[in-house]
């Protein structure tokens, strides 16, 4: 896919390059005209015809060559997904704890497991209030949000 996108960008920069010399140059415009024998309309809208169909193909080819890198960075990722994983596990199995925590059981109800809080968690408190926020504020208590320049005169 690599060579053909490389290929094919070759291909439309030499398109461009002949362009611009039948543009700017109009002896080599009328000696390809004469090889090619048509007239100035004809060979212009051939020379369209080409130009947009190179181009729609490179358009084709990139975006398929844009795809394939996804999907391969998506199987990348997924392997080394896997790959924690067996290291994660390979730890565990070396340290002898169980993958999962311990059930706690009170002797009513259903079996709950606690979830293990993150590494560096910072621990729950009790309270179900949070706290207050600049919108709950009336508008003199929120604190200004910019610090002065050391430059400026002194509010009053």
């Amino acid at each position: 896919m690599s060579a053909l996108r490389r290929f094919l960008t070759v291909v439309v920069m030499v398109f461009l390059l002949l362009s611009l010399l039948f543009i700017s140059l109009p002896g080599a415009r009328d000696a390809m005209m004469s090889m090619t024998g048509g007239d100035r309309a004809d060979f212009w809208f051939t020379m369209t015809v080409i130009g947009t169909l190179l181009l729609l193909l490179q358009l084709l080819v990139e975006n398929v060559h844009g795809v394939s890198l996804r999907r391969d960075i998506t199987r990348h990722e997924m392997k080394v997904n896997e790959l924690k994983a067996k290291l994660y596990d390979h730890h565990l199995d070396r340290e002898g704890r169980p993958a999962m925590p311990a059930s706690v059981h009170t002797g009513t109800g259903p079996t709950f497991t606690p979830p293990a809080p993150a590494p560096n968690a910072i621990p729950r408190t009790g309270t179900a209030v949070p706290p207050p926020s600049a919108a709950d504020l009336p508008p003199s208590a929120v604190p200004p949000t910019t610090t002065p320049y050391p430059n400026d005169p002194p509010r009053v």
